[in-house]
């Protein structure tokens, strides 16, 4: 599906993935037919939840490169969905708080009966670690950065940083550039086709990596590593950084 900037749309993504979790929660973070709601079975749930080390274990690893060893203390994993990567952190940190907007797939989070603290708004810091995956990516940027931000914040010195997000696409998934009189009207063409998406869509966003990196350095992350990713044509960076300064006051 074509990516629209967050600036032409106006749409609640929230209620996106409300939505979701509700009718989809399991593909809404995984989107492989194997976990559409009528294709669940006890096994493939399982499944679901035993991909969360294969994220989760090569992102300790990197940060154990990054600081000499593994991450651990308090921890957050922001847009936990259905608990995925947050269960794989207890490996890792003493405690973990997993967070998201989505009642429907906290409710199926808290089911597990794991040592998680399932929220449904942010909690307050320090935290030792901070983790988000495939999470941003889905969020306008103009509120994304406010939050990543917020995340930043609640960060405790010397804690890590493991934080997913989008910065550019192959040309396949680029809204088509369109000629004379109708470049015009682009913008609102892109805005209409948005507006009049179901609710319960998935859509793609690409943030601006300077501004990013910007907050990241005003916060006191100064030693940063990049790590790319693909989803199907959608580039980003998972961000390891660990706190090392005091924040800047701007």
């Amino acid at each position: 599906m074509p990516g629209v900037e967050d600036a032409l749309l106006g749409r609640d993504t929230d209620a996106d993935w409300r939505e979701l979790g509700q009718s989809n929660p399991y593909w809404g973070v995984i989107s492989h037919p194997n976990f559409l709601t009528e294709n669940l079975t006890p096994e493939r749930v399982e499944e679901f939840y035993a991909s969360g080390a294969f994220h989760i274990d090569p992102i300790a690893a990197d940060l154990s490169k990054l600081i000499g060893e593994p991450p651990s203390g308090r921890a957050l994993d922001f847009g936990c969905g259905v608990g995925r990567l947050a269960e794989a952190m207890l490996k890792y940190a003493d405690q973990v708080t997993g967070v998201d907007i989505s009642p429907g797939m906290l409710e199926l989070a808290r089911k597990r009966g794991s040592k998680v603290s399932y929220v449904g708004e942010l909690p307050d810091g320090p935290f030792d670690w901070i983790n988000s995956f495939i999470v941003f990516q889905h969020i306008p940027p103009e509120r994304g950065l406010e939050i990543f931000e917020q995340l930043l914040a609640r960060l405790a010195p010397g804690g890590v940083i493991s934080l997913q997000l989008t910065v550019w696409r192959e040309r396949s998934h680029v809204w088509p550039e369109e000629k004379g009189i109708k470049k015009l009207f682009q913008k609102q063409r892109q805005q209409l086709w948005a507006q009049r998406l179901p609710v319960g869509q998935i859509l793609m966003y690409d943030y601006d990596m300077s501004k990013v990196i910007r907050l990241c350095n005003e916060a006191g992350i100064e030693e940063i590593r990049l790590v790319s990713t693909n989803h199907d044509g959608h580039h980003g960076v998972i961000i390891l950084g660990r706190k090392t300064a005091e924040p800047k006051e701007v």
